[in-house]
């Protein structure tokens, strides 16, 4: 194979795999609850309300449903395609997170005050990682900048401990 074509092959599944930690799994984490929520029947003694899916999804700053996905589709893709850097997903998203934890307080612009925006570290930990920024009060910097950290990550987790522990083969079942 010419190491041109071989090079871009490689920037095109580095890309692709970028794009399913970063977004993909955020739409298969939502396309699940609501799929999920949906299928429960109606006669169910508590069945959970659509409000409190997008609230699992989006307004709770701790994103355990995407996280959950990620280290599962990282390591179940980790482990049929055995590519190399997929363990490396995590690192644009963490370089974004970083520049907008260190240069700026809120990447998209909001309707409030200047004054009323984070400038210490510890306000912006709360507003990246914690309850100081909601989709509820039209703040998305968690779901534009945090949320892509935490699903590559977990992605590049999961495909991590596809690469470490990789399948047991069967003697009896492998073929001679």
């Amino acid at each position: 194979m010419n190491p041109a074509t071989s090079r871009t092959k490689a920037t095109l599944l580095f890309a692709f795999h970028q794009i399913v930690g970063m977004w993909g799994i955020s739409f298969l984490a939502g396309l699940g609850v609501m799929s999920l929520f949906d299928w429960l029947p109606d006669s169910v003694t508590w069945k959970p309300s659509m409000r409190f899916a997008h609230w699992l999804l989006t307004e709770n700053p701790f994103y355990v449903v995407q996280i959950v996905t990620g280290v599962y589709l990282g390591w179940v893709l980790g482990r049929r395609l055995q590519h190399r850097f997929v363990v490396w997903v995590w690192v644009l998203p963490a370089a974004i997170l970083s520049y907008a934890l260190i240069t700026v307080p809120t990447l998209i612009p909001e309707w409030t005050s200047v004054l009323a925006r984070p400038r210490t570290i510890h306000s912006r930990l709360s507003y990246y990682f914690g309850w100081g920024c909601s989709p509820r009060v039209h703040c998305l910097d968690q779901l534009l900048i945090t949320l892509p950290f935490y699903a590559s990550a977990a992605y590049s987790i999961g495909a991590w401990f596809a690469r470490r522990y990789p399948k047991k083969v069967d003697r009896f079942t492998a073929p001679a």
